[in-house]
């Protein structure tokens, strides 16, 4: 299957009314939010796009929660998918929604740059050629991902930011979604620690995280998401035994919960102990049948282990969401049978 310029480029198009004001000279603030919200979540379409990309950073494509718009940019640049002077421009009209999202006015300015980034995008869009995916099972485009009656993506706390139509929940699967559902659950406890960590975890400042992290385990000892994301950055920083220790003390007080087991099937994983990890990840899908990541974890575990019948099969079983990015992604070959 293709997806075409028009799908890449269908949050611009919903956006043509503001883009008209904003041509006849009206600087209105919220439609100079609409454009730059409507144009961050096309750049994302294109990095979901991208067959050439990791599954799991196209599954957090999506989401502003898993990818910051820092981070998206880093990452079109590093794919060069994006020239330099569209992604600076973009970088600029990004930090102006965010200042007009504060109270402060429009800027003249604000509004013509609106217009040369929507219309950067487009051209550039129709310059690339389509990217084709394998499976027809995709998100509904036809159901707007902007809409009228949105808040400005920048004016709302990031509570509220979160409750995104079922198509930019696609990166649940890449725990941060759920990460936020479990901070909700816990209602009225004291997570300013858990809060500020979050933020900064999202925007990139990992040591800020891990102190905030630290400091809400050492006050939590029995809650599991510190430990997780306490566990995630370690495993991502290339510090095993750090991240194995997390998620023991979070299992020994929290012997179901899914999102433990599905981060300790990934350390497994980059440990290259593939049937270990598929265990882990049947164990996390007992615990929680939704769990996008520990579906995307069982799927790779199993190629990786050499069983490929069985990731088709279990991928067959899977949310529709995720099949159409496994089947699209580049398979590995089997490691050798002893």
């Amino acid at each position: 299957m293709t997806f075409g310029p028009e799908s890449t480029l269908r949050p611009l198009r919903q956006r043509a009314s503001d883009l008209d004001a904003l041509r006849t000279g009206a600087s209105a603030p919220g439609a100079i939010v609409r454009v730059a919200h409507a144009a961050d979540t096309t750049l994302r379409r294109m990095l979901r796009d991208d067959t050439t990309a990791p599954v799991e950073l196209r599954l957090r494509a999506l989401s502003e929660d898993d990818l910051s718009t820092p981070d998206l940019l880093a990452e079109l640049r590093r794919r060069n998918r994006v020239p330099m002077e569209l992604a600076a421009a973009f970088h600029e009209l990004h930090g102006a929604a965010e200042r007009i999202g504060r109270g402060a006015d429009a800027l003249p300015r604000d509004a013509e740059l609106a217009l040369s980034v929507a219309g950067g995008i487009e051209s550039h869009v129709l310059a690339l050629p389509p990217a084709h995916l394998e499976d027809p099972a995709l998100p509904d485009d036809d159901e707007p991902l902007v809409r009228d009656d949105e808040a400005p993506v920048h004016a709302v706390p990031a509570e509220a930011r979160r409750r995104f139509p079922w198509q930019a929940l696609l990166a649940l699967g890449v725990l941060g979604l759920l990460l936020v559902a479990a901070v909700r659950m816990r209602g009225g406890e004291d997570d300013g620690a858990l809060q500020r960590g979050e933020q900064a975890f999202l925007a990139g400042r990992v040591t800020e995280a891990e102190r905030e992290f630290r400091a809400h385990a050492g006050e939590h000892p029995r809650d599991a998401l510190a430990r997780v994301y306490l566990a995630r950055i370690y495993r991502e920083a290339g510090r095993p035994a750090d991240a194995r220790r997390e998620l023991q003390a979070g299992l020994d007080a929290n012997p179901e919960h899914a999102e433990l087991h599905a981060e300790l099937g990934y350390l497994l994983l980059d440990a290259r102990r593939a049937p270990e990890a598929v265990e882990r990840f049947r164990v996390a899908l007992r615990h929680d049948r939704e769990s996008l990541r520990a579906w995307g974890g069982l799927v790779r575990a199993l190629r990786e282990s050499g069983r490929a019948a069985e990731a088709d099969q279990e991928l067959r079983r899977a949310p529709a969401e995720l099949r159409t990015l496994m089947r699209s992604a580049p398979r590995e070959p089997a490691p050798a049978q002893p």
